[in-house]
């Protein structure tokens, strides 16, 4: 037992010894990270924010976006319910037949506006949806695109007033 002594002590003195070796530091890359949804016109920007960019040649991206959409290339997602759109439900979103109801103020006579609609080729804007990763190690920001949505106008169905913009479909590319 006398011997068995010692070298417990040994063991238990090298256990305890530090390392001469420095200890890893801690990882310091501490990345924060935002999904963004932000809309852009074909002329300027809806979101305030954003009013120093210039979006002006985003029509081209959306005409190809629309168009591989209508050709089956790309995949659309309704706005609402995320389900998987055909090519001729996409192409009925885009092209429509709009009723606007007219009432003379002053006689009470109403009349009716029979509208076709069709932005397959006449875009407002596109909706994007990015995720923004702020990297603090390096102060770096990257964006990656998750979705983009042609934007469409919408109308009062009484006096035909524009009510604002829509998304019409999603393309995903997460």
């Amino acid at each position: 037992m006398k011997k068995l002594i010692p070298l417990i002590l040994i063991g238990f003195v090298a256990c305890n010894q530090k390392s001469s070796e420095p200890d890893s530091e801690p990882e310091t890359s501490i990345t924060h990270t935002k999904t963004m949804v932000y809309a852009v016109d074909l002329n300027s920007v809806f979101h305030e924010d954003l009013n120093d960019e210039n979006f002006s040649d985003i029509a081209p991206l959306t005409q190809q976006l629309v168009s591989d959409v209508l050709n089956g290339k790309l995949k659309a997602f309704d706005p609402v319910s995320e389900e998987i759109l055909t090519a001729e439900q996409v192409k009925s979103l885009l092209q429509f037949t709009d009723t606007i109801w007219f009432e003379n103020e002053e006689t009470g006579d109403k009349s009716i506006d029979i509208l076709e609609r069709d932005y397959t080729k006449d875009f407002f804007g596109l909706t994007f949806k990015e995720q923004w990763s702020y990297n603090a190690e390096g102060s770096i920001i990257e964006r990656k695109v998750l979705g983009l949505a042609p934007r469409i106008p919408v109308y009062s169905s009484q006096g035909g007033e524009l009510r604002g913009y829509t998304s019409a479909f999603w393309v995903k590319y997460e």
